[in-house]
């Protein structure tokens, strides 16, 4: 197991696989590095792919207070200490938040960035605005009840969303409410609008069509507003593209990586 420790005593868990051009791969929130495993195997046969537990993520440390600026001080510490210099990053969902602070404090340390299901607003947490869209049908419903109906406002193919699910996305079951709260404030009122005009590195987005946690028309906002970005957006896909549609997903971002 690999730790690396910041200066702030902060152990951040990391793995890297394969050979060539750096590519940093950051989850999203209540998720660990697993939840890429069908990236980290085509990637790593031609570049070197590192992927990371965030803070309070996965086997990485949780400390009692986080914002977005400490993820990223975490990540330039840990590439600072692997000698990478020039390096591609790939953010889902909340991680592409992330990615998108590090670009922006970081241009010269990024050549490219891939933000998958990003969103444009933190002044609400992700999840619970669908359970606000759907409260009048869900406020009776066991909490079992409630992910079960959901479901189809997550993914478009949910059988295969759900195996994928349960073999490589943790549960937060042992988390604690303070470290749930921990995570979810850590994100509250990050303005990423007002960075998003001085980012001039090449970025992708791709958004789900059936993803109603993060609306597509947010990436589609984000990428009007980047000087040079390009949104695609996965029509059969939901929270999940790079698994609901795997082989387009792996094209795309093959192409834009070379």
């Amino acid at each position: 197991m690999n730790l690396f420790l910041t200066k702030e005593n902060i152990a951040i868990h990391y793995k890297t696989r394969g050979n060539g051009y750096p590519v940093i791969l950051l989850h999203g929130v209540f998720q660990d590095m697993d939840v890429f495993t069908p990236l980290i195997k085509t990637l790593s046969k031609q570049y070197q792919v590192i992927s990371i537990d965030l803070r309070g993520h996965g086997l990485s440390d949780t400390p009692h207070d986080s914002r977005v600026d400490d993820y990223i001080s975490d990540i330039q510490q840990l590439l600072s200490a692997l000698f990478i210099n020039s390096a591609y990053v790939i953010g889902l969902e909340l991680g592409a938040t992330i990615a998108t602070g590090l670009t922006y404090k970081n241009p010269d340390l990024i050549n490219g960035m891939v933000l998958i299901n990003p969103t444009d607003d933190h002044t609400t947490f992700p999840d619970n605005r669908i359970y606000d869209r759907h409260a009048d049908e869900i406020r009776t419903m066991s909490d079992h009840e409630k992910e079960k109906y959901l479901l189809r406002f997550r993914y478009k193919n949910i059988k295969q969303a759900k195996k994928f699910v349960k073999t490589h996305i943790p549960t937060n079951d042992l988390q604690t409410m303070e470290e749930e709260i921990t995570v979810k404030r850590s994100f509250k009122d990050f303005d990423i609008i007002s960075l998003l005009p001085d980012i001039k590195t090449r970025t992708l987005i791709i958004s789900g069509l059936h993803d109603w946690k993060i609306l597509y028309s947010e990436g589609e906002r984000m990428s009007e507003l980047l000087p040079n970005a390009d949104f695609k957006l996965f029509e059969q896909s939901g929270e999940l593209p790079f698994v609901e549609e795997k082989e387009k997903f792996l094209k795309v971002l093959t192409e834009f990586l070379d």
